[in-house]
């Protein structure tokens, strides 16, 4: 008996050891595909590597919006703008850091790489959500795929 009670102890101690990890997943949404063409005037910002643009004004696209990073000339990603950090809460929404590097969660502090979604600091362990793109060399579409 005294080595069972000991065991119940020891894995109770053990599991009190991990990280409180919050895994509420991000909501699914639903959107028509997302048609830009980054040589009109509204979206200059992704005519150079490195740019980005937050499309969350157009069709309702993501849980709370999307932005768009272009990578080079061919390869863009598009990033869900609710946080993997507590998506629930009502200010868990991304947005870009003024210094253009990165991309953070003012709620909770959590901030993202523009490589690939994946945070770099803060509580969040989950990448953002990447939605797919395709560019044809004229028009970059963004469809409701999730890659991650």
């Amino acid at each position: 008996m005294i080595t069972r009670v000991s065991l119940l102890f020891a894995v109770l101690g053990i599991s009190s050891c991990e990280p409180n990890l919050v895994d509420d997943p991000i909501p699914l949404a639903s959107f028509s595909d997302v048609v830009i063409n980054p040589s009109f005037p509204e979206y200059t910002d992704l005519n150079r590597d490195g740019g980005f643009k937050d499309i969350s004004n157009l069709k309702d696209a993501g849980v709370r919006g999307i932005i768009v990073y272009r990578k080079s000339a061919t390869s863009f990603f598009a990033f869900e703008k609710n946080c993997s950090y507590t998506p629930n809460e009502a200010c868990a929404t991304v947005e870009v850091h003024s210094s253009g590097l990165f991309m953070i969660d003012p709620c909770c502090g959590s901030s993202f790489s523009f490589e690939d979604g994946m945070p770099s600091g803060g509580p969040a362990w989950r990448p953002l959500r990447q939605y797919r793109t395709q560019f044809d060399g004229g028009v970059l579409t963004i469809t409701e795929e999730i890659l991650n």
